[in-house]
């Protein structure tokens, strides 16, 4: 007589850990968008260089990606996600305490928080890399785990920012700084003690048997071109993030200022657009059984109303009416994310999962800073209104010249049942195949 096989019991304490550590860094950085820049001008008095101070930040977020999702896969996510916030949690501490003791020269602080930067973003690739081990150990769905981990830095922004306003104008920009290392610290601790997941596999012979940094940044690079569903998906990410991040900083605040004439208009468009993508994030979960099952309608679909909303800017409603149309945008595009990430989190093979995601997060961000020069330069030439309906009118374009995609039909076809448009199956390690093809070159 065989005994009933044991099913292990579902350990909902490593997610709940994981997702309280998304959450404390979503809102940490929340903080530091609010915290630097004051910081800075209260320190130096110059806006010069806190505008350099922004640049220099945001700089190795176009690289740090990409090389930071090669060290996840080589070492690990727990260990890469511990070490990165640790390390960014002890430079932002840096900032105020030398501030405060020795003095902080410009180009020390310049260099903190660049460093800073470089050493937090790894974090990213390495908590989704542990996302889906510590998904299948809680015995969760996918999708909905996803819309709340997807949601944490729309929470954290709008939660986040406000509060840190707040702080800093009761207590100064200091104290802001503090909170924001103690949040890196906490998410280090709790990943540290509370997330056990297993250690990447390694190549027999050890880890000389296998491709060294840069080959392995190439393998990473290869399976998104021998995986034509997550290339597709990435390219159609790149155009849109064109395209969106012209919106918020550049549309939004000339709107407020030349149509509507109230600078404070643009705090409620934000909040608006914050909001709604929350709900929408939220609503993915159980919207993803049944009405956004079919995911590439949704990804279509989500688009086509961002651009018909988007549209209706045209017409010059009032702050109200601005104010809504932010809100129904933000629930639109709220359900992409956390779609877009399961797809990928289903596909990509665990050993290739922090390069992929580095290296497809690098190449997204790279768009976005061209959107915004172009859109200002479009203001410039022809008036606000011309090229607001211009940029949406290229999301139904986009739409329209992907709709027959093979790559993109293959959203909905899951792991274990073969893809057409793919040359490796779904979830399968084509490694050998991505090692001749790296070495190669």
């Amino acid at each position: 007589m065989t005994e009933p096989a044991v099913t292990a019991a579902p350990r909902r304490g490593p997610l709940a850990a994981l997702l309280t550590a998304q959450y404390l860094s979503a809102f940490g950085n929340a903080i530091t968008i609010v915290t630097v820049p004051l910081f800075v001008l209260h320190t130096t008095g110059s806006t010069a260089t806190t505008g350099l101070a922004g640049f220099i930040g945001a700089l190795p977020l176009i690289f740090a990606g990409a090389v930071g999702g090669v060290l996840v896969d080589r070492f690990g996510g727990r260990v890469l996600s511990v070490l990165s916030d640790l390390a960014a949690g002890i430079l932002v501490l840096l900032v105020p305490l030398l501030d405060a003791t020795t003095g902080l020269p410009i180009p020390l602080l310049l260099a903190l928080l660049f460093v800073r930067t470089v050493v937090a973003t790894p974090a990213t690739a390495a908590r989704m890399a542990l996302l889906k081990p510590v998904i299948e150990g809680a015995g969760a769905r996918l999708e909905s785990v996803n819309s709340w981990y997807q949601a944490a830095p729309r929470l954290g922004l709008v939660a986040g920012a406000p509060l840190a306003g707040v702080l800093i104008a009761a207590t100064g920009s200091a104290v802001g700084m503090y909170v924001d290392a103690a949040t890196f610290l906490v998410a280090a601790v709790l990943v540290a003690f509370a997330v056990p997941v297993a250690e990447p596999k390694r190549p027999q012979g050890g880890a000389a048997a296998g491709p060294g940094f840069f080959g392995q940044l190439r393998e990473g690079a290869a399976l998104v071109r021998t995986m034509p569903v997550i290339g597709a998906m990435t390219a159609f990410v790149v155009v849109t993030n064109f395209l969106d991040d012209a919106f918020t900083p550049l549309f939004l605040p000339v709107y407020a200022q030349e149509v509507l004439h109230s600078s404070a208009a643009m705090g409620w468009f934000l909040g608006a657009v914050g909001i709604g993508a929350i709900v929408g994030t939220f609503l993915y979960g159980p919207a993803s059984r049944n009405i956004l099952s079919n995911r590439r309608y949704t990804l279509f679909g989500c688009f086509a109303v961002v651009a018909v909303l988007r549209m209706t800017l045209y017409l010059e409603p009032g702050a109200i009416g601005v104010t809504v149309i932010c809100f129904l945008v933000g629930v639109a595009g709220g359900p992409l994310n956390p779609m877009l990430s399961t797809i990928m989190l289903e596909r990509v093979p665990e050993d290739l999962r922090g390069r992929v995601f580095g290296l497809t997060g690098a190449m997204a961000l790279t768009s976005a800073p061209l959107g915004v020069l172009t859109a200002g330069w479009l203001v410039d030439l022809a008036g606000l209104r011309v090229p607001m309906l211009c940029f949406s009118l290229v999301y139904l374009v986009l739409i329209a010249v992907s709709w027959r995609w093979p790559a993109l039909r293959a959203m909905d076809e899951r792991p274990g049942t073969g893809d057409a448009g793919d040359e490796a199956a779904p979830g399968t390690d084509p490694g050998p195949r991505l090692d001749e093809e790296a070495s190669a070159r």
